[in-house]
């Protein structure tokens, strides 16, 4: 199952064996099934997760209502704000379908960051990656139509309009339920 994550991380930096058999034996793989709470509100994340198969949603809590803030699908990277401040935060990650992941704990990879430099070189350009995908979203949200948002949306993450509540999807635009489910009537015609 770690061949994903050595495929992925080659994929930004050549690895050595030094390098890939330390991986595998600070990474551990996690069965979640579906709407598994991996993090809740008011915790320090632990870890940082590759999805191998399955869905991730990250959300918080606004009054009463869930706020979707990230989908995370097959073949990437993701924590919650809380694993870079070691400081409590506001947000909760749960597993949207049974879903296989692949984690490791902050004080391992920080060891493995003094080790090996060239995973600092890979964790930045996967910081990076997140950091573009963060403000690609605070962009859509502030200045795009519900039009706009949701043709974004089905263009960048096709596969997630079988696999995730409407709901949810909804959240993550920043649109009603029932303005989400008026345009796609609009699309079908």
């Amino acid at each position: 199952m770690l061949q994903t994550l050595y495929a992925y991380l080659r994929g930004i930096h050549p690895l050595s064996e030094e390098v890939t058999e330390a991986l595998g034996r600070a990474f551990e793989i996690l069965e979640a099934p579906r709407r598994q709470v991996l993090l809740q509100d008011g915790e320090t994340c632990q870890h940082i997760y590759l999805v191998i198969a399955g869905v991730m949603r990250m959300y918080y809590v606004k009054e009463t209502e869930e706020v979707t803030s990230l989908f995370i699908e097959e073949t990437s990277f993701f924590t919650a704000q809380s694993f870079y401040s070691r400081k409590p935060g506001y947000e909760f990650i749960e597993t949207m379908v049974p879903t296989t992941l692949a984690r490791i704990h902050y004080q391992q990879l920080q060891g493995l960051y003094r080790l090996y430099p060239e995973l600092n070189f890979v964790a930045r350009v996967i910081t990076e990656n997140y950091l573009v995908k963060s403000q690609e979203r605070q962009y859509l949200l502030r200045k795009h139509s519900s039009e706009e948002r949701y043709a974004y949306f089905t263009s960048y993450y096709p596969g997630l309009l079988q696999r995730v509540p409407l709901k949810y999807i909804a959240s993550y635009l920043g649109l009603t339920l029932e303005t989400i489910s008026r345009i796609r009537n609009k699309i079908r015609g």
